[in-house]
């Protein structure tokens, strides 16, 4: 998988819909608002995230807010380094 620009949004997404069976109308929907993530779907989310990029996030000041869409958790990811070669803006 390419984690680059839109791809890794297209990837975030597609992982929240096919591992954690959400459906998600788009890479800006609500997780948290529209009730789709609880707080178990959001540790299988982590998880899931953790297993699939090959990487340990760090979650030492855990913010929900950086879970509330595959935009803002690919913006997550990138800040976290997990996503090379691309710097959220």
């Amino acid at each position: 998988m390419n984690h680059s620009g839109r791809q890794s949004d297209a990837g975030v997404l597609e992982l929240i819909r096919n591992r954690l069976n959400i459906d998600v109308m788009d890479v800006d929907t609500d997780l948290i608002e529209t009730g789709s993530v609880d707080s178990l779907a959001l540790v299988m989310l982590i998880s899931a995230l953790e297993e699939t990029f090959a990487c340990e996030l760090p979650l030492d000041d855990f913010d929900i807010d950086n879970f509330r869409s595959a935009r803002r958790i690919t913006e997550y990811l990138n800040d976290s380094g997990v996503f090379p070669g691309r710097n959220a803006s």
